[in-house]
């Protein structure tokens, strides 16, 4: 008695096993013979003998109108096994390179103090190619920020615009006064605004990544690179993007 439970390890479905095996009894044969000893319909003979023809496990010849059916060596066992093994190895690379992928592209990051969002940005900037949009809800522009802050945001402009970048912010319809008294944006291209009563604040999407940040009452910044959730961040802005008002 053969134990059949190794084929099947191997791949061989149940009915390529005894159709295999019912051929290994036979010999050269017909398929008639092959459904009656296997006892299974025709359609699935037929389906699994093309199968092992295809796999180098079975073999024919024509004789007039009728094929005669042989199983090869049974050595090309290990030459089947062979080709998996090729197969998987050719593949493993590819999941490897998959799964870093998806590793790398979800994960956060936090960022603290002026130093922690100057490098927080500058990350962002560097994965965002130029010409790229570089939309989301800035923190307010408030009358009383800190020296620093007005440099912060300075600098900031000044490499949005060397990168030129398409820059689209909404904010809250209550501070714009306070945007267009922000002149230092006139020095370089200024960002599109468009104004909701009511909408998020301190959040920017570049790319793969949306960055969270506050600069009071100390600045902290968390970046989140995971391209499904900004792509629903971006579908989010969008949205708001049509309904909001200049």
């Amino acid at each position: 008695m053969i134990d059949t439970t190794i084929l099947e390890d191997i791949g061989l479905t149940n009915s390529q096993i005894k159709i295999y095996l019912a051929l290994l009894e036979l010999g050269e044969t017909t398929s008639g013979p092959i459904i009656k000893k296997s006892k299974l319909q025709n359609s699935v003979v037929y389906n699994a003998l093309n199968q092992l023809i295809q796999n180098g496990l079975v073999t024919y010849i024509q004789k007039g109108k009728r094929k005669y059916f042989s199983t090869t060596d049974p050595k090309n066992l290990i030459q089947f096994i062979q080709d998996k093994k090729e197969r998987v190895e050719d593949l493993v690379p590819k999941l490897i390179e998959k799964r870093n992928i998806v590793q790398q592209k979800q994960e956060a990051q936090v960022f603290k103090g002026w130093k922690g969002l100057y490098t927080a940005f500058n990350y962002c900037m560097e994965n965002l190619p130029s010409g790229s949009d570089y939309i989301g809800f800035p923190p307010g522009y408030e009358k009383n920020d800190s020296e620093q802050a007005k440099l912060f945001f300075r600098e900031l402009q000044k490499k949005r615009s060397k990168r030129k970048y398409h820059v689209k912010f909404i904010i809250n319809e209550k501070l714009k006064p306070q945007v267009k008294e922000y002149n230092y944006y006139n020095k370089f291209s200024k960002p599109q605004f468009k104004y909701l009563k009511a909408c998020p604040v301190g959040i920017i999407i570049l790319g793969e990544n949306i960055l969270n940040f506050t600069i009071k009452p100390e600045p902290v910044a968390v970046i989140i690179t995971s391209k499904q959730m900004s792509d629903s961040y971006k579908e989010f802005f969008n949205q708001m993007w049509k309904t909001a008002k200049k």
